[in-house]
């Protein structure tokens, strides 16, 4: 049997970094909130400021770890994203991909024109 190989590719630059324990646990506070930053994917500011973070907490060990096209939401957006989601829509109205493969699916369909 062959073996294949993935490669996984990111649906577009920008995203988070969170931090990540040696386990393969993240870095969230006691309310479930995550040690993130904003980025574009391989920004050296922004990954040595989410380092600095996290030995500022006293995490000497760990690495930043990226998330492609996630995002940070406020409590209210969670909630819309996910009313939007119960009744059939695209959770979150800024995440782009998502959107042109719901139109595709809907034009296969015959729901889009």
């Amino acid at each position: 049997m062959s073996r294949m190989n993935v490669t996984e590719i990111d649906e577009v630059n920008y995203g988070l970094y969170l931090w990540e324990m040696p386990g393969g646990a993240l870095v969230m506070d006691e309310e479930g909130n995550y040690l993130n930053i904003a980025a574009m994917k391989g920004d050296i500011v922004r990954i040595k400021r989410i380092k600095d973070a996290a030995k500022s907490y006293g995490l000497e060990e760990g690495k930043p770890v990226w998330f492609s096209a996630h995002r940070r939401v406020t409590d209210e957006e969670y909630e819309l994203q996910r009313q939007r989601m119960e009744v059939g829509l695209v959770p979150d109205e800024l995440d782009v991909p998502a959107i042109k493969e719901d139109i595709e699916q809907k034009r296969k369909l015959g729901l889009y024109k």
